[in-house]
């Protein structure tokens, strides 16, 4: 939006296009800003400096005008650098003259000299005799855009051709002035067709300024201006000079078909005095006050009214929209229906009629732009009788009927009836249209708040159907619906959306529970708009409901019966009990019997008294918890215990695990067995045992031995035991899912 888009103040510069803003950098706005664009000062990369001007929206330049102004070789025009359409606007980039315009040459009162005057004149008749040969009508010269290229000597440059026209286009200038009314010709203002005596109009306003140093119709108002032109010609009294006064009456000569042009300037600078014809309206102006109009017929009657003609359209609009704006033809070629009601319209054009600025944006922009035949009539019928009750495509659009239309979109019949709704509710929605109905009248301004609650319920669906809480799915599912003709009617009755969210939640009810997304978006019971969402996912939620459910079962019918194994193998370890405590008592056994029976024995040979008190103890410590430990083992593991677990199984283990030293053994002894081998080895660590428990019983050295190995045997069964515990939990994890 520019500053003066919404009519604001702002001194905030204006965001460029997209199509410059990369290469270009806005530094400051230029004076002299107009209503049809905004001007900066921008700079590139080099750091060379360019003007920037970038039209309002709906104000486009016209078709040629940039394309014969590149082709102009003349130091006389700025020079166009680049044009184009981005972000919904016309723009332009030319070349920088920092020296300023021709309102720097002149003062309060101050009158330029006769030689500097005389140098404007030949400079600008050469400037829009180009122009003109080149095919292209300036349309808003004045002293602003007449920019001065260099001071001494004086040479000039015409700028600003947004308003310009191509002078082989048939259309009629309108009474929409962008420019200053007061430099514009009569047939510009009052609406005669293209050609290029409107632009020395403009050129003898320029030239009477330059002589008498006085802005023209300086106080006037817009309607007093209008006024003027229409009725008197201007007022060249206070022009000092004789020729330049000859001048300026033969160029604010009112009638453009008489007025002077490029051949009669030309002749007066060279000192000629050309004719100057007597001044008299054109034929077009409608002077204030004039009696009667042209008369407008539709179906067979003859209108002059803005009010009866809006009813008889509003009455018959199928055929008032196919009349005027279906085959609206181009500017170079209206169509019929389209130039009588354009001709009718601009009977309205004078000062005495109000809205003038709402008719001149009506014909230039609206009316001809790309909006279909019924937008157009709308548009038209809010200009002729903006008092009217809200009317479109022939029906009333009252809250009331929105409603009424909604019901019909939303019926579960699909017939060209609901088709038909639907596509009006698009249409309302599309082009904005329920904003330009609430300016009607007859009950129309509670379309306001109607039309802000349609258009918050949508921007909420946006938000929701791309909202990350909802799985990729539903997303793609809800994006490609809407909710246009339901969130019509919610903003049009609160009640509707009662009546929705009962429905909703009496069809969710068995789903709610089923999926979390699902229960997610029915939290906030108070937001239409997730039930909206609710109802159109309704059968994808119950479908994915009763799939999860399904699975679910499936579930725990498995885990059933893995806790019916789990539990009957958990017996089965139990019930072995018995069995693992007997293979601890042979373990351990196997494991003291040499170191117990070897030192019994030699004791008895021996004969020696004092040996059994020293030996038993020691033995005690050394084997008996050994044995208590290996029975708790036994006792906790069960059936388990045998063979991964239990001490048998490990000192049976021996023979099968040779180290290196004696996997290198066997490899040179290939004629020898591993088994054998191993037993050897096993042996001789009894052996080795036994002999150490002798030394210490019959040498009586009492040592920490005995408790060393007792508490290294406790230690390696708790170790036992942690790993088996470990393992038995991890199985259970594994066919349980518990942890």
């Amino acid at each position: 939006m520019t500053r003066r888009d919404d009519g604001g103040d702002a001194p905030t510069l204006l965001r460029l296009p997209s199509a410059l803003v990369e290469r270009f950098v806005a530094v400051r706005e230029l004076p002299h800003q107009g209503r049809e664009a905004d001007v900066l000062l921008v700079r590139d990369a080099e750091g060379d400096e360019f003007v920037a001007k970038v039209y309002r929206s709906g104000v486009r330049v016209a078709p040629g005008v940039w394309e014969r102004l590149r082709g102009l070789d003349t130091g006389h025009v700025a020079r166009l650098i680049e044009t184009g359409f981005s972000d919904g606007r016309d723009y332009e980039v030319s070349e920088y003259l920092p020296r300023g315009s021709l309102e720097g040459l002149t003062g309060a009162g101050t009158a330029v000299p006769p030689a500097v005057l005389t140098s404007v004149v030949s400079q600008l008749t050469e400037a829009v005799a180009q122009l003109h040969g080149a095919g292209i009508v300036h349309g808003d010269l004045k002293p602003s855009n007449v920019l001065l290229r260099r001071r001494e000597p004086l040479e000039l440059a015409l700028a600003d051709f947004g308003v310009s026209k191509s002078l082989d286009a048939t259309s009629r200038f309108t009474r929409r002035v962008f420019g200053t009314l007061a430099y514009s010709a009569p047939e510009y203002v009052f609406g005669a067709e293209v050609s290029g005596s409107q632009d020395w109009w403009s050129v003898g306003v320029i030239v009477r300024q330059l002589a008498t140093g006085r802005a023209p119709f300086d106080g006037l108002s817009e309607q007093a201006v209008r006024h003027h032109l229409a009725t008197r010609p201007v007022d060249l009294s206070d022009v000092p000079d004789e020729r330049v006064r000859l001048l300026c009456a033969g160029l604010l000569v009112r009638d453009p078909e008489r007025r002077w042009g490029a051949a009669e300037v030309r002749g007066w600078l060279r000192g000629d005095t050309p004719e100057v014809p007597e001044d008299r309206p054109f034929p077009g102006a409608v002077p204030p006050g004039a009696a009667g109009r042209r008369p407008l017929e539709f179906n067979g009657v003859r209108h002059t009214e803005k009010a009866a003609l809006a009813r008889a359209l509003a009455a018959d609009w199928e055929t008032a929209a196919r009349r005027f704006f279906a085959l609206m033809g181009d500017p170079e070629d209206p169509g019929q229906g389209w130039r009588q009601l354009r001709g009718w319209l601009a009977q309205f054009e004078d000062p005495e009629h109000d809205r003038l600025e709402e008719l001149a944006d009506l014909v230039d922009v609206h009316l001809p732009g790309g909006d279909a035949p019924d937008v157009k009539m709308l548009r038209l019928l809010h200009w002729l009788d903006p008092t009217m009750p809200p009317v479109y495509r022939g029906g009333r659009m009252l809250p009331e009927d929105l409603l009424s239309l909604a019901e019909r979109a939303s019926a579960t019949r699909d017939d060209d009836g609901r088709r038909a709704a639907r596509a009006l509710v698009d249409e309302l929605y599309t082009h904005d249209l329920l904003a330009t109905l609430a300016a009607f009248g007859a009950g129309a301004d509670r379309l306001a708040g109607v039309d802000q609650r349609w258009r918050d319920l949508n921007a909420r669906w946006d938000g929701l159907r791309r909202s990350a809480a909802l799985p990729p799915r539903i997303r793609e599912e809800l994006g490609a619906a809407d909710i246009r003709v339901e969130a019509l009617a919610i903003a049009v009755a609160p009640e509707w959306a009662r009546a929705l969210r009962q429905r909703v939640e009496s069809s969710a009810a068995s789903v709610r529970g089923g999926t979390g997304w699902f229960d997610a978006l029915l939290a906030d019971g108070g937001d239409p708009v997730r039930h909206l969402a609710a109802a159109r996912v309704l059968p994808t939620a119950a479908a994915e409901a009763r799939r999860l459910e399904e699975l679910r079962r499936a579930h725990r019918a498995a885990e059933a019966v893995h806790r019916r194994e789990w539990t009957e193998a958990e017996e089965r370890r139990r019930s072995g009990s018995r069995e693992a405590v007997l293979r601890a008592l042979g373990g351990v056994a196997l494991l003291a019997v040499l170191p117990f029976g070897v030192p019994l024995v030699l004791g008895a040979l021996i004969g020696d008294e004092e040996f059994l008190p020293r030996f038993v103890p020691a033995a005690t410590v050394t084997f008996g918890i050994p044995l208590v430990c290996e029975l708790l083992l036994a006792a906790r593991l069960g059936e388990a215990y045998h063979p991964r677990w239990s001490l048998q199984s490990r000192l049976a283990g021996l023979r099968r695990r040779l180290p290196g030293r004696q996997g290198a053994l066997a490899v040179q002894l290939r004629s020898m067995r591993k088994r054998t081998i191993a037993c050897g080895g096993g042996c001789l660590l009894y052996l080795a045992l036994a002999t150490v428990t002798w030394l210490i019983v019959t040498l009586r050295v009492w040592s920490p031995i005995p408790l060393l190995v007792a508490a290294g045997y406790g230690t390696w069964s708790w170790v036992r035991y942690r790993d088996w515990r470990a393992a038995h939990q991890s199985q259970r994890t594994q066919m349980l899912g518990e942890r």
